[in-house]
């Protein structure tokens, strides 16, 4: 594998899921896009931040959009050729649910992975955030192919 592909973390045409599960995510996804009470907990809508991979010289580089958090927030880890990046989720408190009359916004956990090519350096992984932000740079080396010669005796 040469590049670096997103992981789906769930996907409502997968084949384990049978007709019942798939009317079940239709229903959810239509109610989320006509349900517009303030009151319903916006942690029942499943968000994963957008993120633009880009192919580079040293390898690739991941702009991951997640504005409202902060750098340690931020879990980052490589298993099993699979770099995932998470939040937890940060729970409003009940007095802030109570006493909010409009809610526009609020941030929610997630988790984003990717599965990275062979020539992946994993122990050179590094990020930053900055201005909602995640960079995460995933440098890659070049695979050396080694002459060998064998004598015939």
């Amino acid at each position: 594998m040469s590049k670096l592909y997103p992981v789906l973390q769930s996907s409502i045409f997968s084949p384990q899921n049978d007709i019942f599960s798939l009317m079940k995510n239709f229903d959810r996804t239509f109610d989320s896009y006509f349900n517009t009470s303030n009151t319903r907990r916006s942690s029942t809508m499943m968000t994963v931040p957008r993120a633009n991979v880009v192919k580079n010289e040293t390898g690739y580089s991941i702009a991951l959009a997640a504005p409202g958090f902060s750098k340690d927030e931020f879990e980052l880890s490589v298993e099993n050729g699979v770099l995932s990046v998470s939040v937890e989720d940060t729970h409003d408190t009940n007095e802030q649910i109570e006493n909010t009359t409009i809610r526009e916004y609020s941030f929610q956990g997630f988790r984003r992975s990717w599965t990275l090519p062979e020539s992946v350096n994993s122990e050179r992984i590094s990020a930053r955030y900055d201005a909602g932000v995640l960079y995460i740079d995933v440098p890659t080396e070049e695979k050396r192919e080694t002459k060998l010669s064998i004598n015939v005796e």
